[in-house]
């Protein structure tokens, strides 16, 4: 067997020390990317909203309008179409908002949606899920069949927070009142428990969610008709990426 020549060991040296720079590199690269990730992160962190009601109940003085096919913020097209037996003079079922003097309203907002997050929430909305409800004293669960409905549909009972675009430390509401219960024409429901779905974007484009339990009370006989919300427990909080 030959001896390795000094050349023969320099060459060697040479190939080991190319792959060690290769190496090298490639752990630089590594690092660099996990730092790079970990910075991205822990920003996109510090730049996400934290979205609750406040928990508690609130009562809200309401009125009967003779709105027929109609509910605020929905194309009447579609209204007429998902309730074509619908009177014309059906009572929808509304916040009974004050007028002042020069004919302008005081809008209602339900509820208080906090920020309790260091970044704004974008393009925040609310759907109502009703899962039980009680016509006078009888309880009901809502299936599947009964929640394709367009009165218990998720796109009727959708809407945008006022403002949609919640600053940290800042407070947002819904502008009315579920469409199951605008449209219980027939004023029949007495209580209804269910999940609020708070959707929002951060920053970052991320969607975010997070649900929350809701109960609702409502008093259509008394001499001022009204409904009380109660806001309860936070039952889930994640990131969906959009």
């Amino acid at each position: 067997m030959s001896e390795f020549t000094l050349n023969d060991w320099s060459s060697i040296a040479q190939i080991l020390i190319a792959v060690f720079t290769v190496l090298g590199v490639l752990i630089s690269l590594y690092l660099s990317t996990k730092a790079l990730r970990e910075v991205q992160s822990d920003r996109q962190q510090r730049q996400k909203p934290h979205l609750a009601f406040e928990r508690g109940g609130y009562r809200y003085s309401i009125k009967f309008v003779k709105a027929g096919k109609r509910i605020p913020g929905v194309n009447p097209k579609s209204v007429e179409r998902l309730f074509p037996e619908l009177p014309e003079d059906a009572e929808s079922i509304r916040l009974n908002e004050r007028k002042n003097d020069d004919g302008t309203i005081n809008p209602i907002w339900i509820g208080r949606l906090n920020n309790y997050g260091l970044g704004p929430a974008l393009s925040t909305h609310v759907t109502w899920v009703p899962v039980e409800l009680w016509v006078g004293n009888e309880q009901f669960k809502l299936d599947e069949k009964k929640r394709s409905e367009p009165v218990y549909s998720l796109s009727l009972n959708t809407m945008p927070t006022v403002p949609a675009h919640i600053q940290p430390s800042e407070e947002s509401g819904m502008p009315r009142l579920p469409t199951f219960i605008e449209k219980d024409i027939e004023k029949k429901i007495t209580r209804v428990e269910g999940t609020l779905i708070i959707t929002a974007k951060d920053v970052f484009e991320n969607l975010l969610e997070c649900q929350q339990e809701f109960t609702i009370f409502t008093n259509y006989k008394d001499e001022k008709p009204w409904v009380h919300v109660t806001f309860g427990d936070l039952i889930l909080n994640n990131e969906k990426r959009a």
